[in-house]
C-alpha cells in the first residue's frame, strides 16, 4: 500500500537553540518557555525519525479531535474473518483477484484492512485459496501489515470448497462473536464499528442490509436479499426471494453457532451459501438485521460495479485514512555520503490531523515535538559604520535591561510575524542530513544532536526559498523536540499545590541574520496576570493591614517585642512547611549571589519594620508614615537612574499614591493628644532609611523567589530577622526574659489563652496569608506594584481599628487620601496586568550547530 508522495525539503541552514540557556536568559522555567511557544496559533505537532539516507518513510494522518460520526472507544467485537477463498475470485475475463484490484491509490484488500484498523479490529484472520500467495504477498508488503494482528489461513489453490464451505476451516480460530467480511466489499469504519457493537440479544447473527440500493443496475445475480420482520428481526434471507426489503451487503456479525449449521449443510450438499446456514439457525435462535443508514460502502463483484466505483470515485465516500510517503533526499552519483537523515513530519496548521510514522517499532530513532513559526525582525541601518558583523536587520529594543543579554538600541525595528505555517495548506516533511560521529567530518550534523537529551535543544530551521518567489523574505521555523511542557518532569504534588499558575501567555522567537551568516535571536514574552494573582494580592493587603489591630490588642508590650513574637511564632509553622518543601523538591542550590540576596532581603526586612517603630517615637506620626512609605517613589527613582523604562501610569500612580499617603498621615497627626512628638530631622532620616529597606526587600525577594520556594525563603528571612532582634534589644535597652511573661517574656504570647489566640491569628493570617501572599504575587507583579498597594495598609488598618473600637473614626483627609491611594494603586496595577518583554537570546545559540550549512552533494528529491 503506497500512499501519496509528498515532497521532502532540505533546509538551507540549521541552528541549535539551547533551551536551558534560553530559560536562564528569559528568566522563565523550561516548562513555561516550551508551553508558551506551544500556545502560538501556528504551533503544530511534529514527529521526527532517524532513517538511512535515501529511505522512503510512510506517515499516517491521525485525527486530533474525535469524529462526530464515530465513537472513539473499543467495539464489543474486535475480531473478523475476511473471506478471500472462492472459485469466483476474478472478474470475467480478468486474471487479477477482485481483492487486488486498484481503486485510486490502493488495492481493495488494503482499503479493507485500513478501515478495519481504524474501526478498532484487533484480530484479523484472512481465508485464502486461489491466488493465495499473491494476496498474502501484497498484504505483507503493505505497511499496514506490521500494525495489525493478521493471520493467514491458506486452503491451497486446488481447494474444491465454495465460499460458505470454506468458512468451516476457521472453526478453531473463533469461540466468541466475530465479523465475517467478504474480500470484494469495502465498508466504512462507521459501519464496521456499529455492527461490531450491535447487541445480538441471543440471536445467532446480525446481517448488514441496505434498503436504499434496491433496483440499482449492476447488482450481481448472486446478491443476497433480505425480508424484514418485526423488532429488527429477519423474516427470510436468500438469493431467490421474490419479495424483499433490502440487499445483503456482505458483512455479518455471527456467533460460533454458525459453524454447527455450516457443518450440517456440508454433510448434505457440496455447495451452499452462508444465507442457507443462517436460515437453518434463524427459526430457533433468531436473526437480526442492521441497515447501513446511508453510510458508505461499495463492492466490486461485477464489472459494472467496478466501472461505477471508478467513474464516481466512490472510494472517496469512505472515511479517509490518508497516508503520505516521504521520499528522502538523494545523494549525487559518485558521492561517498552514506549517512542518515532526520525526517521531521509536520501537518498543515488548519488540518485536524497529525502526521505520525506508520511503523514505529524502533522507538529509539523516533522523537516527538512541535513546530512553530519564527518571526522576522525587519529594520534599516544607516549606510555608515556597517561591518561584516552588522545585522542585516536591526537589533530589537528591550524595554527591560538587567543583563548583557538585554541591550538597548535607539533603532526602530518592525517585528513581522511568521506566516509560513499558517499559510501551508499541505503537510510537509523536512529531511536533515546527519551522520554518526566521526573525526573526518566535523562539519556534518551529528546524530547525537537529536538523540542525546543531555542538552535539550530546539532547532531554528532556515527554509529554502521558493524559486518562483525569490523576493520573499527568508522564512524560519522553530522545531522543539520533546513535545510541549507536559513532556517535562512532572512537578510533585506539593509543588503543584504551592505553585501559582504561570502568567506566561505566549513566547515567540524572532530571528535576523548577520552578514557573516550567523543568526541573532530574540525572544518575545507576553504575560497576562491570572485572576488568582489579583485575588491573592487583595487577600494579602487585607491580611497585613489587620496586623496593626492585632498588635493593638497586645497591650502593655513593647512594639519591638511584639515583632519578635510574630517572627519567632511564625517559625513554628514556617519550618515544617519549608521542611516538606525541601523533602519534595530538594534543597535550593546555594550560590554566592543567592547568599548575598538573602542577606540583603533579611536585613532590609528587619530594617523596614524596626525603623518605622523607632521613628514613631522620634518624629511626628505624619512624617513617620510619609517617609517610611515612600519606598514606591524610591523604586521609581531607582529605575530612572538605572535607565530602565518607567511608564506614565507608574509615574502617575506613584505620585497620586504618595499624595494620598501624605493627606492620610496629616489627618492622623491632627488627632493626637498633648504628648505629641515633634518633627525631628534625624527621625525623618531613620524613617527614610526604612523606606530604602522596604525597596531593597521587595526587589531582592523577587530575585530570590525565582530560585527558592516561597516557604523556604520566608522561613530563612524570618529566622534571621528573629536573631536580629537581640542586638536591637540591647541597643535600645528593651528588657526581656526567656519566659512566658505576658509583658517582657520572649514567649509572652503563650502566657495566656487570649495572647495565644491573637498570636495564632497573626501567624496564620498576617504571616501565612499576608507575607507569603505578597512574596507569591511577585511572580506576576513588579515590586513597584506591591509597594503602591502597601500604601493602603494604614488606611485599611484604621478602618479595622474603627470596627474593633481600638481606633478613632478617620477624618476627611484620611478618606480623601484613601481614595487617592486606591486610584494610584489602580493605575499601577492596571499597567502591570499584562506586559510584553523582548530579550536578546543570541547567547542561547549552541556553538556545535551554529550556522550549519548542508553538504553541497545533497539534493532534494521532488516527486
Amino acid at each position: 500500500m503506497e500512499g501519496r508522495v509528498i515532497e521532502t525539503d532540505v533546509p538551507s541552514k540549521l541552528y541549535a537553540l539551547n533551551l536551558r540557556k534560553l530559560s536562564e536568559i528569559s528568566r522563565l522555567s523550561e516548562r513555561e518557555l516550551v508551553d508558551g511557544m506551544y500556545n502560538a496559533d501556528d504551533a503544530v505537532d511534529m514527529q521526527g525519525v532517524i532513517v538511512n539516507r535515501g529511505d522512503q518513510v510512510p506517515f499516517e494522518a491521525i485525527g486530533k479531535s474525535p469524529d462526530a460520526s464515530f465513537i472513539d472507544s473499543t467495539p464489543a467485537v474486535t475480531q473478523v474473518l475476511v473471506t478471500a477463498a472462492s472459485s469466483t475470485m476474478c472478474l470475467e475475463g480478468s486474471d487479477t483477484p477482485k481483492c487486488l484490484l486498484v481503486l485510486g491509490e490502493y488495492t481493495v484488500i488494503e482499503y479493507i484492512l485500513a478501515q478495519l484498523y481504524v474501526a478498532g479490529m484487533e484480530k484479523i484472520v484472512i481465508l485464502i485459496s486461489y491466488f493465495g500467495c499473491e494476496i498474502m504477498q501484497t498484504i505483507k508488503n503493505s505497511f499496514l501489515y506490521p500494525k495489525m494482528n493478521i493471520t493467514f489461513l491458506n486452503l491451497g489453490d486446488e481447494t474444491p470448497y465454495g465460499h460458505a464451505r470454506a468458512l468451516l476451516s476457521a472453526r478453531e480460530m473463533f469461540s466468541t462473536p466475530f465479523l465475517i467480511h467478504t474480500a470484494d466489499h469495502i465498508f466504512d469504519k462507521t459501519i464496521l464499528y456499529r455492527l461490531a457493537s450491535f447487541q445480538l440479544q441471543g440471536s445467532v447473527a446480525c446481517v448488514l442490509a441496505d434498503s436504499g440500493i434496491i433496483g440499482t443496475p449492476g447488482l450481481p445475480e448472486t446478491a443476497g436479499k433480505v425480508q424484514f420482520g418485526v423488532d429488527g428481526n429477519v423474516r427470510r434471507i436468500g438469493r431467490n426471494l421474490k419479495q424483499y426489503d433490502a440487499i445483503d451487503a456482505g458483512l455479518f456479525l455471527v456467533t460460533d453457532r454458525i459453524f454447527a449449521a455450516l457443518e450440517l449443510l456440508a454433510y448434505q450438499k457440496p455447495k451452499f451459501s452462508l444465507a442457507e446456514a443462517l436460515n437453518v439457525l434463524r427459526p430457533r435462535f433468531g436473526l437480526k438485521y442492521m441497515d447501513v443508514l446511508g453510510e458508505g460502502w461499495l463492492s466490486v463483484e461485477t464489472e459494472k460495479q467496478l466501472e461505477r466505483a471508478i467513474e464516481n470515485d466512490t472510494i472517496l465516500s469512505l472515511s479517509p485514512w490518508p497516508v503520505f510517503v516521504a521520499k528522502d533526499i538523494t545523494v549525487e552519483e559518485g558521492s561517498q555520503d552514506t549517512g542518515k537523515s532526520v525526517f521531521m513530519a509536520v501537518s498543515a496548521t488548519d488540518d485536524d490531523s497529525s502526521l505520525r510514522l506508520v511503523d514505529a517499532r524502533d522507538t529509539s530513532t523516533i522523537f516527538e515535538g512541535f513546530v512553530v513559526g519564527v518571526d522576522q525582525l525587519e529594520g534599516e541601518y544607516a549606510e555608515e559604520d556597517m561591518t561584516e558583523n552588522t545585522p542585516l536587520l536591526k537589533p530589537l529594543v528591550s524595554p527591560k535591561l538587567s543583563s548583557a543579554s538585554r541591550r538597548q538600541s535607539s533603532s526602530r525595528l518592525v517585528r513581522k510575524r511568521s506566516s509560513y505555517l499558517e499559510t501551508s495548506e499541505e503537510p510537509f516533511v523536512l529531511s536533515i542530513p546527519v551522520q554518526a560521529r566521526t573525526h573526518q567530518a566535523p562539519t556534518i550534523l551529528q546524530i547525537e544532536t537529536f538523540s542525546n537529551n543531555a542538552e535539550r535543544n530546539a532547532y531554528i530551521i532556515e527554509l529554502p526559498k521558493s524559486p518562483t518567489s525569490p523576493s520573499v523574505t527568508q522564512q524560519y521555523i522553530l522545531a522543539v523536540s520533546g513535545g510541549n511542557g507536559s513532556s517535562l518532569k512532572k512537578p510533585t504534588l506539593l509543588r503543584q499545590l504551592s505553585s501559582l499558575p504561570t502568567d506566561v501567555k505566549n513566547v515567540a522567537i524572532g530571528a535576523t541574520e548577520l552578514q557573516d551568516g550567523r543568526l541573532q535571536v530574540q525572544v518575545l514574552v507576553e504575560r497576562q496576570v491570572p485572576a488568582i494573582g489579583y485575588i491573592l494580592l487583595v487577600l494579602s493587603l487585607f491580611a497585613i493591614s489587620s496586623m496593626g489591630v492585632a498588635f493593638n490588642l497586645q497591650r502593655d508590650v513593647d512594639p519591638f517585642l511584639k515583632l519578635f513574637w510574630r517572627s519567632s511564632a511564625s517559625l513554628l509553622v514556617l519550618v515544617p512547611l519549608s521542611g516538606a518543601s525541601i523533602l519534595q523538591n530538594g534543597f535550593p542550590r546555594v550560590t554566592s549571589r543567592l547568599l548575598s540576596l538573602f542577606l540583603i532581603s533579611s536585613v532590609s526586612h528587619a530594617l523596614f519594620l524596626m525603623t518605622f517603630l523607632w521613628a514613631l517615637n522620634h518624629t511626628s506620626i505624619s512624617h513617620a508614615y510619609i517617609f517610611n512609605n515612600c519606598h514606591s517613589l524610591l523604586l521609581v527613582l531607582g529605575r530612572v537612574l538605572l535607565a530602565n523604562e518607567v511608564s506614565k501610569h507608574e509615574f502617575a500612580g506613584t505620585g497620586v499614591g504618595i499624595v494620598g499617603g501624605v493627606l492620610a498621615a496629616f489627618d492622623q497627626s491632627s488627632v493626637q493628644d498633648s504628648n505629641i512628638v515633634g518633627v525631628s530631622a534625624f527621625g525623618d532620616f531613620v524613617a527614610l532609611v526604612g523606606a530604602i529597606g522596604g525597596a531593597l526587600y521587595l526587589t531582592s525577594v523577587k530575585e530570590i523567589r525565582r530560585d527558592v520556594d516561597v516557604p523556604v525563603l520566608i522561613t530563612a528571612i524570618f529566622g534571621l530577622t528573629t536573631l536580629l532582634h537581640f542586638p536591637v534589644f540591647a541597643l535600645l535597652k528593651i528588657p526581656y526574659t526567656f519566659s512566658t511573661d505576658i509583658e517582657i517574656g520572649l514567649f509572652g504570647w503563650a502566657g495566656s489563652p487570649h495572647g495565644a489566640l491573637i498570636e495564632l491569628y497573626i501567624v496564620l493570617i498576617c504571616t501565612i496569608v499576608g507575607t507569603l501572599g505578597y512574596v507569591g504575587v511577585l511572580k506576576y507583579f513588579d515590586p513597584i506594584v506591591i509597594s503602591i498597594v502597601m500604601l493602603a495598609e494604614p488606611i485599611l488598618a484604621c478602618l479595622f481599628g474603627v470596627v474593633l473600637n481600638v481606633e478613632a473614626i478617620p477624618g476627611l483627609c484620611t478618606i480623601a487620601g484613601a481614595l487617592l491611594i486606591l486610584f494610584g494603586t489602580f493605575l499601577v496595577v492596571k499597567k502591570n496586568g499584562s506586559s510584553t518583554e523582548v530579550i536578546n537570546a543570541t547567547d542561547a545559540m549552541s556553538a556545535s550547530t551554529k550556522g550549519f550549512d548542508f553538504p553541497p552533494t545533497i539534493s532534494a528529491s521532488k516527486k
